[in-house]
């Protein structure tokens, strides 16, 4: 780091955020924290300290975050493009954690009208994907949604596709309309399998799975979830594992299979368990207690 530029050791720390080790990402960020003010750059020191403030909230120390993030609205300007941009779209991150949806939208909104205006595109995107996240009407996320695809098919940012198919798709299952739901999780895999990591495409084939499984389409659904299952113990990711189970299970039970069905869906709380639903992803463990307390 210290033989690169402030906006150099920049660029290497966001590929690093890529990566999804926010630990080590925010290490980097402070680095170039310092390289920025030795260079009195202070737009690189307005997105450091921006980034350095996300990595603790996705790490889970809000307060700590806070603190960063009061640092940089102390340093961030309308008139710095990248710098104001940056802290726009954490700043509402924040707000967002803090379930103050009204005004993360606004902060949103308002990074998506400046970022428009400085041809930002790829921030642009980012700032639509997250106004279809807080939005309050599926009609509103649905728009949004829309919106970030066809920034990102126009800017030709394909990276961006995935997440945004993927969040389309599940804001049309949420809403049931699974067929909807299928044609978008079938796009999001198209860039999934493009650009993403191990992870990223075991996912993507597993919500195509999922999603014909709601479609009542029983034995497209298991040709995706067996790999899907197998693939999860390979790489022995339990929150996979556990979700490849529980829809085997359910196909299994509405097959006639209870017996099968049941076991998988026990197999699929044990799985929870190890991968510490029954803290993180409370929603997720109630349900597969819930639904093996009504099972004979």
């Amino acid at each position: 780091m210290t033989e690169l530029s402030a906006q150099q050791a920049l660029e290497a720390a966001d590929d690093v955020f890529q990566t999804r080790d926010y630990a080590a990402a925010r290490d980097k960020y402070l680095e170039v924290l310092e390289l920025a003010r030795e260079e009195f750059h202070r737009s690189v020191e307005t997105e450091a300290l921006a980034q350095v403030a996300r990595m603790n909230l996705i790490l889970g120390d809000k307060e700590a975050g806070s603190q960063w993030l009061d640092q940089a609205a102390e340093k961030a300007n309308e008139s710095d493009a990248l710098g104001w941009s940056r802290f726009l779209g954490v700043r509402g991150r924040f707000e967002w954690k803090d379930d103050d949806l009204p005004t993360a939208r606004a902060t949103f909104e308002q990074m998506y009208r400046y970022c428009q205006e400085n041809e930002l595109w790829g921030r642009a995107i980012d700032a639509a994907h997250m106004i279809a996240i807080v939005a309050e009407t599926p009609e509103e996320q649905i728009e949004w949604g829309r919106m970030g695809i066809e920034a990102a098919e126009k800017g030709e940012i394909e990276s961006w596709l995935g997440p945004l198919w993927n969040n389309l798709a599940i804001t049309y299952h949420d809403e049931k309309q699974f067929d909807s739901a299928l044609s978008c999780f079938l796009k999001a895999r198209e860039y999934h399998w493009r650009h993403s990591g191990e992870m990223g495409k075991l996912y993507a084939d597993y919500h195509v799975g999922m999603t014909y499984r709601h479609l009542g389409r029983f034995d497209e659904a298991a040709q995706w979830l067996r790999p899907v299952l197998a693939w999860a113990e390979r790489v022995e990711d339990h929150g996979a594992i556990g979700q490849a189970c529980e829809d085997l299970g359910e196909i299994a039970i509405a097959q006639g299979r209870a017996d099968e069905g049941k076991a998988l869906l026990t197999r699929a709380r044990n799985e929870y368990k190890a991968a510490g639903y029954d803290q993180s992803w409370t929603e997720v463990w109630e349900h597969i207690n819930q639904r093996l307390d009504e099972l004979p």
